[in-house]
């Protein structure tokens, strides 16, 4: 190559050159803290993110926890009162045919009664 040439090529794009290094330098620092910015806060909120998260787990396992019993206790609760429920239906049973034992001893002691007083009522002719 021709120094003549390289000389004037160099003084032609030299200044242009220069500029445009600047400019790409400084945007370079601009772009390198604003993605260190960016970066650090979607970090920040990815580790956020991921915090909440296994709290809201932890509570759920409380939860879970918590509700682990609730199956047994309301089975144990719907037995214990079917079971309530049979004896207080055995007694019912029981209670009728009570009654119902008294009600014919009544009719019988009737029954007695009206023969008696029929004898009665024959003897003196009322």
């Amino acid at each position: 190559m021709n120094m003549n040439l390289f000389l004037q090529n160099l003084v032609f794009w030299g200044p242009g050159a220069i500029i445009a290094g600047i400019l790409i330098w400084a945007a370079y620092r601009l772009l390198d803290k604003f993605i260190e910015k960016v970066v650090a806060g979607m970090l920040d909120i990815g580790q956020s993110f991921v915090t909440v998260q296994k709290e809201q787990a932890a509570s759920m396992a409380k939860m879970a926890q918590g509700t682990e019993g609730l199956r047994d206790c309301i089975n144990n609760f719907v037995n214990r009162d079917n079971q309530e429920h049979r004896e207080i239906i055995i007694l019912l049973k029981y209670t009728r045919d009570q009654i119902n034992q008294q009600t014919e001893a009544m009719d019988t002691l009737t029954a007695k009664v009206n023969e008696i007083m029929g004898h009665f009522k024959k003897e003196l002719n009322i």
